[in-house]
Order: C-alpha cells, then structure tokens, then sequence
C-alpha cells in the first residue's frame, strides 16, 4: 500500500477509538476537513463504505467494523513497538476499554481507573457496567471483571476472589415484619432482588433449600436492592461485598446465619494473552494487584 493509504487507515482507526471525527482530529493534530478527506479517500479505495456519519451520530458499518478489528490492534501494537525503539518503553498510551458490575465500578474500579491514569497520563480508560461476557467481543473490550462464570471458550479467565452470598433485611423491617427462622419461610415475607431469574439457595448439614423468589421489587442493579434494603422494604439475598458495609454500620442485619449460603465468584476475562497490548497488560496487572489487597472486612475470600 502506498504511504497515503496507511495514513488514512491510522486515521481511521484513531477516529473509532476517538468516537468522533472532531475529537480524532484534535488529538493527530489535523484539521476535520482533512480528516474528513483522509476517511473519503479510504473508503474509495477500500470500495466500501466504512462509517454511517449524521450530524450527532458516527456508526461503523459492518465492513467499517471488519477493517477495525482487523487493524487496531496492529496499530497499537506498532505505536508500542515504535515507542520502545525510541527508549520510550516505561511511557504507556492508548485507550483501554474494561466492564464490570456497576457496584463494583462505583466502590472500586473508578478509583482505581484513575489512580492509573494519574500514573500514565498517555492512557484513556473507559468503562461499561456489566455482569456477564456477553458483550465483550461486541463491545471490544481489554479487560472484564464478572461476576456470572464466563461462557466463551475463546476468552481467558482467571478467578480472582470468593464471596459468600448473604441475606439481610434493615432492623425496622425485621422489627415489624418479624424474621425467619428458617429458609422456607422466606417467601412469606417482602422479597427484594436484582434477578427473579436466580435461586435462593442454602445449605444445613448436607440438606439443600432452593427456591426462585418471587420479588415484591426487582431491579437489575444489586446496589440498588441493597438501598431499598435498607430503606425498610424487605430482605434481600446477595454478595456479602455489596452488602458488609451497611452490615458493619447496623444498617442492615443477617438472616439466618446458620445456614450455610452458596460461594459466587468473581473472574478477570481476556482474550489472547499472547497479543495483550503493553498498556492493557500493564492494567490487568495493576487490577490484579488491587484485587489481591482486598479481603473479609470488604466481604471477598482472596
């Protein structure tokens, strides 16, 4: 290919990443009218249209996606290789996508996402709440942190941290509701959950109790659950993460302690860790890190 022809490729590449042409013109230095020309000339060449642009909206097609896929990561990789020839190697830069539960980026990973831009002030993070793998390819994510046992076969996992799941109610709900003594009794009372679709499940002396709740309020966000909680509006089942701190301030109270609960886990999930760009591995290991640090009294099993 000619020079020109890489050139508008990069530009390309930094325009999705960027999200905008605007934004992707700024930071290569270049007019958008350039910028602008430089995607028109690709796409003649390539004789496809690569991206749907109106006037608050910049979409990849599905060949803009393919030809993305296809080159971002040996743009990055090329940007990193370009760097460490020019001693440069300690300086970290580019973007990083990552996903996790929203409790979690709420308590943890948005300060620890920053704390690492502070460190690397070339590096650009960005976050999306999930639970699961689901979107990670879709989504084309570096990094996730899940708390739903991944299903691609494609993409590595590590398992980083136990919790125990809990139930809990706030002290005014038990004192005019009452409690149970028994997991069977549960469902006489007002249930609170992020997912109907999930058992309750416990354990004493080798017998198993299941049952699927059938919610008084639902919403799929357990920090959520956990606010109506403790506002009074029943009990609740979860990981005992989310719940320790309102537990330890008495805001919140156990449920039948003595019977045993199921263990949930939270894994780390990534593609090929063969091909990981310096940047995303730099972060896992700052994540991996972090998660390490954590222990009972914010409700984890290292």
């Amino acid at each position: 290919m000619k020079s020109m022809d890489l050139n508008a490729l990069y530009s390309f590449c930094e325009m999705v990443r960027a999200g905008s042409l605007t934004k992707a013109a700024q930071k290569l230095g270049l007019s958008a009218p350039t910028l602008s020309r430089h995607l028109a000339q690709l796409e003649e060449e390539v004789g496809h249209k690569l991206v749907h642009r109106h006037a608050k909206q910049f979409k990849l097609t599905v060949d803009g996606e393919r030809y993305y896929n296809t080159l971002s990561d040996d743009f990055s990789q090329l940007q990193e290789q370009l760097s460490a020839l020019n001693d440069r190697a300690d300086v970290l830069s580019g973007s990083i996508r990552v996903s996790c539960p929203e409790s979690m980026a709420i308590d943890y990973m948005h300060g620890w996402a920053l704390e690492f831009m502070s460190q690397h002030p070339q590096v650009d993070i960005q976050i999306k709440f999930a639970i699961s793998d689901q979107y990670f390819v879709e989504d084309q994510l570096d990094l996730s942190l899940v708390v739903v046992p991944p299903t691609q076969p494609s993409l590595v996992q590590r398992k980083l941290l136990d919790t125990q799941m809990c139930v809990a109610a706030a002290p005014s709900y038990l004192a005019a509701k009452g409690r149970p003594e028994v997991p069977a009794q549960l469902q006489e009372f007002d249930l609170l959950t992020s997912d109907p679709q999930k058992a309750w499940a416990f354990l004493q002396q080798g017998t198993r109790f299941e049952f699927f709740p059938t919610p008084r309020y639902s919403i799929n966000s357990i920090r959520m659950v956990v606010d109506a909680a403790i506002r009074g509006m029943g009990i609740m089942y979860g990981p005992l993460f989310y719940m320790q701190q309102p537990l330890r301030e008495g805001r919140l109270e156990q449920i039948l302690p003595d019977y045993e609960t199921e263990m949930r886990h939270v894994f780390m999930i990534y593609a090929d860790r063969r091909l990981m760009p310096t940047r995303v591995r730099a972060f896992k290991s700052f994540l991996e890190e972090k998660v390490s640090a954590l222990g009972s009294d914010e409700g984890f099993v290292p």
